[in-house]
Formats: structure tokens, sequence, C-alpha cells
């Protein structure tokens, strides 16, 4: 080997490794959570990607779409210590999601077209209202609980919430 090939394959290999490191690390970034239970009939579909079978310990990204059919449901456990849990022929999604572990706090925001969901806040609903924005409106969370219904094809959005004083 010439010292010419054997310095660009060295140089390749510090690069690869160099990747191996970063590109972990950026993909943390835009991660918002894990999909802690799923049964069947459930999908994702990260931004710019093909639409894929959700599975348990799979990350969920800002910008991801999940659904879910007939007999599907979801529960979706963010970095922030908050559950998302959608019940079947639900479609959400989540548009924003930001957390800073040192501070606590951060941002959400997602959209909700089709289903029921049931959302428990976190640290970030804590600080920040956490809004779910429907065909007919947005449902504001406060560090509490919220059960949202979004009716297909009226676009008539329902919701409850609780507070944690409640």
């Amino acid at each position: 080997m010439t010292r010419i090939a054997f310095a660009l394959s060295l140089a390749l290999a510090g690069l690869a490794g160099f990747a191996s490191l970063v590109l972990p690390a950026l993909a943390q970034e835009d991660k918002a959570g894990v999909a802690a239970a799923v049964n069947p009939e459930a999908n994702s579909q990260p931004p710019n990607e093909k639409m894929q079978v959700l599975h348990v310990g799979q990350n969920v990204i800002r910008n991801e779409r999940i659904t879910t059919q007939n007999a599907g449901q979801v529960q979706l456990l963010f970095v922030d210590g908050s559950t998302l849990t959608l019940g079947p022929n639900s479609e959400i999604v989540i548009d924003e999601f930001v957390f800073d572990p040192k501070s606590k706090t951060g941002s959400m925001t997602a959209t909700v077209t089709a289903g029921l969901l049931r959302y428990v806040g976190g640290k970030v609903s804590k600080t920040k209202d956490v809004n779910f924005y429907t065909p007919s409106g947005v449902v504001t969370v406060r560090g509490g609980i919220a059960i949202i219904t979004v009716k297909p094809h009226e676009g008539v959005a329902e919701g409850a919430a609780k507070s944690p004083t409640n």
C-alpha cells in the first residue's frame, strides 16, 4: 500500500469515527421521545421519509406523524416525562418538541387531525402551555391531564382537562 493510499484510508477511518460520534448527537437534538407501548396497527412517518410500522423503543422526533388504525394504540413517553396515548383511528403530528434538561423548560405543540388522545403533562407543561391544534381550534394544557377527541370528517374537537389541583 502506498503512503497516499494509507493516509487516505486513515483519514477516512477518522472521518467515520467522527461521524459516528457527531451524527447520533445531531439526531438526539430532534428526539422528542420514544414509543413506550405499541399495539398492532400503528405507524409513524418521520419528516421526508416513508410511512413505517411503529415499534416499541423507537425514537419519535419532531415533525413526525403517528397514526393508528382500527386496533392500533400507542403510548409515547417524551423526554420531559410527559406521556401521550393515542387510541384507535388517531393521527397526530409532533410539530415541535424542545426540552432543556438543565433548566427543565421547553415547548411542545402538536396537530391532531383525528382520533382520541390522552396527554399527561411533564416538565414542559409545568412552566409553559402545551398546544394541541385541531381542525376546530386549539386545546391548551398547562401542568395537567387532557383528553382530546377529534371526530374525523367533522372537524369537531372535544376536550376535557384536569389540573393537578383538581
